[in-house]
């Protein structure tokens, strides 16, 4: 996998867009960001050499409206054409590069592996529920039962060693980001009861828990991803309304 510029810094608004050469693929990125974790781990699974370029989406480009209408990553460029949403990229990424096709050929497995993704979503709809407790720790008990009720839920759909089978897949890639930014909460005080190490614990999710060690440690995903202490502090600082330092760690 060849992915450059995942550590560089966040382009913004007065910063002219950066020349792509022609047959070059490029993806816009925001380096905390979840959603865009998602393209950014697809494209490097499938092993696409690719240009990152970060972005400062609070004060962004003016040029980056021509990339996606409403300035949000991710976002991809290649051979021309422009791609947006990162429940569309992987998809696209597939057509456009079958020899290393992530989602299955079978139309009936594909199917299946898209509707337990789109089940994961649950996930991503937790991870609020901690940035109301990063703003009121009050709400921790109300808020933190949910999130346990959602990695039940997780681990109840795990029934292999990855959501996809024998090996990491469509719906492992997809949802990780947000297990991840479950994991980030943990790191802070007193907001989530879940462990940091061996998170989210095996004695209640024994499955999730040897799951999360084995993507969080794969080449794939230590190619994209931020450290967690950078990647908590960001996200407590979006969460309770503070300055985003989207070099944060560079």
């Amino acid at each position: 996998m060849t992915l450059t510029g995942v550590t560089s810094k966040a382009i913004r608004k007065g910063d002219p867009e950066p020349p792509l050469a022609s047959g070059k693929f490029r993806i816009y990125n925001m380096r905390f960001c979840p959603w865009a974790e998602r393209a950014m781990i697809y494209v490097a699974a499938k092993g696409i050499e690719a240009e990152v370029i970060n972005l400062n989406v609070t004060d962004k480009p003016e040029w980056f409206y021509s990339k996606h209408y409403q300035g949000k990553a991710p976002a991809i460029e290649h051979d021309g054409k422009i791609v947006i949403e990162s429940g569309f990229i992987p998809e696209y990424l597939d057509d456009a590069f079958p020899e290393s096709r992530i989602l299955p050929t079978d139309p009936f497995e594909k199917v299946q592996q898209k509707l337990l993704a789109e089940r994961l979503t649950m996930v991503a709809h937790a991870v609020p529920q901690l940035f109301a407790v990063m703003r009121d720790r009050n709400l921790k008990n109300e808020k933190q039962e949910k999130v346990f009720e959602v990695l039940q839920q997780a681990e109840n759909l795990l029934v292999h060693d990855f959501y996809a089978g024998s090996a990491p897949g469509y719906p492992d890639y997809l949802t990780f980001p947000f297990f991840e930014k479950i994991w980030w909460s943990a790191s802070l005080d007193d907001v989530v009861d879940l462990p940091v190490h061996g998170f989210p614990g095996s004695e209640k999710f024994p499955k999730l828990t040897s799951w999360f060690e084995r993507i969080l440690n794969s080449d794939v995903v230590q190619s994209v991803t931020q450290p967690i202490e950078f990647g908590a502090e960001f996200m407590n600082a979006y969460a309770t309304h503070g300055t985003l330092n989207y070099d944060l760690g560079l």
